[in-house]
């Protein structure tokens, strides 16, 4: 399921930031201005390593909205769901 993916994902990444606010990954929870584009890069890495493990084939999480303010998925971890759900 593409939401455990996510959570997971932000999880791990989560891991090295140490981030309070990143703590309880909920559909929620702020990506945007909480993520450096370091950790944007490793969840993009991330999410993209494991639905191709879980699916069989490659799903470009990262496009040209990726970094848009208003347009990005990385809004939320609800808005990335969506996201990436629109795009299996």
């Amino acid at each position: 399921m593409i939401k455990d993916i996510v959570f997971e994902a932000v999880k791990s990444v989560n891991k090295e930031l140490k981030n309070k606010d990143l703590e309880v990954v909920s559909e929620e929870t702020i990506l945007f201005e909480r993520l450096d584009s370091m950790a944007i890069l490793d969840l993009i890495l991330e999410i993209e390593g494991s639905i191709q493990v879980e699916y069989g084939r490659y799903i470009q999480v990262a496009d040209d909205t990726m970094m848009d303010a208003i347009k990005t998925p990385f809004k939320t971890v609800g808005t990335l769901v969506e996201f990436i759900e629109g795009k299996v």
